[in-house]
């Protein structure tokens, strides 16, 4: 059975996980769960009172070096994997600041510098933001962009518009995004407006309601709260 203590001790130097695997460890370290059809089992209420059929808080795995280290490598695989052999990279990036930590695993294994946008402290709801070119990429690096969970990529492109405006050389960016979640509503593709392409780890299909329209609800599956309740959750 694997349990928290077991996950402490993987390392780099152990085989990579599966995507199934991985769920593993997010419902061993209570930080991720995808509601089984016709299980008759609780299903979730999000920060925003929303109910939903899933529940990832990526901060509970990623705050674990080992296991960061571990899913770097797992996205990086991916990316190779997808793309045959990935374009010459000189950069990484993320979204702040969830994603940070994780573009820097990745940035690290490919032998690259991370770059850091910024959230804009101007922007009180926190979705602007910002690229300081007090340590400017040179120009023409070409940078991949990583993501620990993606849901509608608005806060993705936000984040690279930052390095557009605020860097002062001109970058371009790999075709590829590497994620290690992707949870959109729905399944409808992975190519972004841009022309690039998300490449998932892990992908699963996450949808909320209004609680007055919740179809679990109308099946008599009991919503709970994940951080408080999650022993309910997956039973």
């Amino acid at each position: 059975m694997l349990t928290k203590e077991i996950l402490m001790e993987r390392n780099i130097s152990q085989p990579l996980p599966s995507p199934n695997e991985v769920m593993e460890w997010f419902k061993v370290m209570e930080a991720g769960w995808v509601y089984e059809r016709a299980s008759g089992k609780a299903h979730a209420i999000l920060h925003s009172g929303m109910h939903s059929d899933g529940f990832f808080l990526c901060k509970r795995l990623l705050k674990y070096g080992n296991l960061r280290e571990l899913l770097a490598a797992c996205i990086v695989r991916e990316l190779c994997t997808v793309a045959g052999r990935l374009p010459m990279i000189h950069g990484v990036f993320g979204s702040p600041y969830s994603a940070i930590l994780l573009a820097g695993d990745v940035a690290r294994m490919l032998r690259v510098p991370v770059y850091v946008p910024e959230k804009d402290p101007s922007d009180p709801q926190g979705k602007r933001m910002i690229f300081k070119p007090d340590d400017p990429i040179p120009e023409g690096a070409v940078l991949l962009q990583v993501e620990e969970l993606v849901t509608t990529w608005a806060s993705g492109d936000a984040t690279k518009q930052a390095i557009i405006d605020g860097n002062p050389h001109k970058v371009s960016f790999c075709p590829f995004v590497g994620v290690l979640i992707h949870r959109p509503p729905a399944l409808v593709g992975r190519e972004l407006r841009d022309g690039r392409t998300i490449v998932p780890f892990i992908e699963k299909q996450v949808a909320a309601w209004d609680p007055k329209d919740c179809p679990l609800c109308k099946a008599k599956s009991k919503p709970v709260f994940p951080k408080e309740q999650w022993a309910e959750l997956t039973a």
